[in-house]
């Protein structure tokens, strides 16, 4: 598929704009997409959108105002921090708006298990038995358990 704009390169960027209950489409070539405004080189941080968010203020912002402290939703965005408890739940619709478009995402997934997780766990384990074995002052039981450790490459045992 050729670019909308200039017809002559392919489209590498897909944009949907849904606004006012219309979808508009447009197919672009990076450097159309960089020319619109769309694309940029420079991947932002979390806490950078974050930021770009919270500067996003209109005047219904103005609007939405904790009972209980009286921050609107425009000074949180300003200031960045919630005036009472009761905010997170006054602001809640607008955060998970604001997390989604951070994380991509309404889910949390987490972290991935780093590669030798199970090693840790076994590591874990056996000092777990080493310091039952010490308490029962079972120590030839500790020393086994603790050349286990050292065969694992743990050294301050």
């Amino acid at each position: 598929m050729l670019c909308d704009d200039c017809k002559k390169k392919p489209a590498s960027i897909f944009f949907k704009d849904v606004s006012g209950g219309q979808i508009k489409e447009a197919h672009l070539c990076d450097e159309c997409a960089r020319k619109k405004g769309i694309f940029s080189e420079k991947k932002l941080s979390p806490m950078e959108v974050l930021q770009k968010l919270l500067k996003n203020i209109s005047h219904e912002d103005e609007k939405v105002v904790c009972p209980i402290c009286f921050l609107n939703l425009a000074e949180f965005k300003t200031v960045g921090r919630f005036g009472c408890a009761n905010c997170l739940n006054v602001f809640e619709p607008y955060i998970k708006t604001m997390i989604k478009e951070i994380q991509n995402s309404e889910k949390h997934i987490g972290r991935r298990a780093q590669p030798g997780g199970r090693r840790a766990i076994e590591v874990f384990r056996l000092r777990e038995e080493l310091r039952r074995a010490l308490e029962k002052e079972a120590y030839e039981d500790a020393a086994q358990i603790r050349d286990k450790l050292k065969t694992l490459g743990v050294e301050n045992v």
